[in-house]
C-alpha cells in the first residue's frame, strides 16, 4: 500500500499508540463526542481503554472487519487523527463505512482529504471493497467537503444515535470501481 501522501502518511494503529492516540482523544473529547455514534464510557479515556480499542480493531483487521489507521505528519511523525474502514451489517445489508477523526488544531488544512484520498486507494486496491457510505451532521461542512472532495454522492438523510440522542445525518456513497482514486 502507498499509504504516504504529500504531507501525511497512513498507518495501522496498534498498542504501541495507545499513549498517542489518547491524547488525541482526550484533547478533543468534546468535539468527538458530538460526532461520535460509538459509546465511550469514562474507561475509554484511559489508557487501558485506548489499549482494549486498538486490540479489537486489530482483531478485526485479522478478520477483514474493520481497517483503522492513524493519521501521522510526514515531518513530525505526530498522531493527529484516525481513518477507519469498518463493515457493517444494516437491515441484513453488508456496508461498508468509513469514519474519521482530526484533532482539531488541525482543521481547515486539507489533511483529512489526503487521508481520505490514501484511505480509499487502500479500500480499492488492496481490501477489495467497491463501495464506501459515510454520514455527516449538517452543520459540518468541513466533512461534507472533505466527501464531496474525494467523490462521494449525497444518498440521502438517516437519523444516528448521538450520546443517546438522534441526529439527522446527511448520507454519501462513493463506489471505487467508478471513481480514478
Amino acid at each position: 500500500m502507498d499509504n504516504c501522501g504529500e504531507r501525511i502518511y497512513l498507518r495501522f494503529l496498534n498498542v504501541e499508540d495507545a499513549a498517542a492516540l489518547l491524547d488525541v482523544q482526550l484533547r478533543n473529547r468534546a468535539v468527538f463526542e458530538e460526532i461520535s455514534a460509538s459509546e465511550r464510557p469514562e474507561t475509554f479515556y484511559t489508557m487501558e481503554g485506548q489499549i482494549a480499542l486498538l486490540e479489537k480493531w486489530n482483531k478485526a483487521r485479522e478478520e477483514g472487519k474493520r481497517y483503522s489507521f492513524g493519521i501521522f505528519l510526514n515531518h513530525t511523525h505526530e498522531l493527529i487523527g484516525e481513518i477507519s474502514l469498518f463493515e457493517l451489517e444494516l437491515d441484513s445489508t453488508r456496508k461498508w463505512i468509513v469514519g474519521y477523526v482530526l484533532d482539531q488544531v488541525q482543521n481547515g488544512k486539507g489533511y483529512m482529504s489526503e487521508a481520505l484520498r490514501l484511505a480509499l486507494d487502500f479500500a480499492i486496491k488492496e481490501a477489495g471493497i467497491q463501495r464506501v457510505e459515510a454520514g455527516a451532521q449538517p452543520d459540518n461542512a468541513g466533512s461534507i467537503g472533505v466527501l464531496r472532495k474525494a467523490g462521494f454522492q449525497e444518498t440521502g438523510r438517516q437519523n444516528i444515535k448521538i450520546r443517546g440522542m438522534w441526529k439527522e445525518h446527511i448520507m454519501f456513497a462513493v463506489d471505487l470501481h467508478d471513481n480514478d482514486i
